[in-house]
């Protein structure tokens, strides 16, 4: 997995943009899908996993466990977008891998 396929995930649902925090009225379907599948990705052993903050990781896998607290935290569709458009921001700053 690559940088890519975490853009991939933000464009399918139209949200590749930092400030997902400002549709949460409009695209709040897109948002909620979109938290779990990245939460999803953020749980595999992927390289591009080793390059994101341990904290996005250490949350997707608390929520993808069923962690009470971080459920009831990311119940709320602002809790999810601010995390995905802090998300968003972090893989902007991450350069693609180039082959040799």
């Amino acid at each position: 997995m690559s940088k890519e396929t975490y853009v991939n995930l933000f464009k399918k649902y139209e949200l590749y943009r930092s400030d997902i925090y400002m549709l949460t009225q409009t695209k709040t379907a897109e948002i909620f899908f979109l938290f779990e599948e990245v939460c999803y990705e953020l749980i595999q052993d992927k390289a591009i996993n080793r390059q994101i903050p341990p904290e996005f990781i250490s949350t997707a896998k608390s929520f993808m466990e069923q962690n009470t607290f971080i459920n009831v935290y990311f119940a709320l569709i602002d809790n999810r977008a601010f995390f995905l458009s802090d998300l968003i921001d972090f893989l902007a700053l991450i350069k693609s891998a180039k082959p040799n």
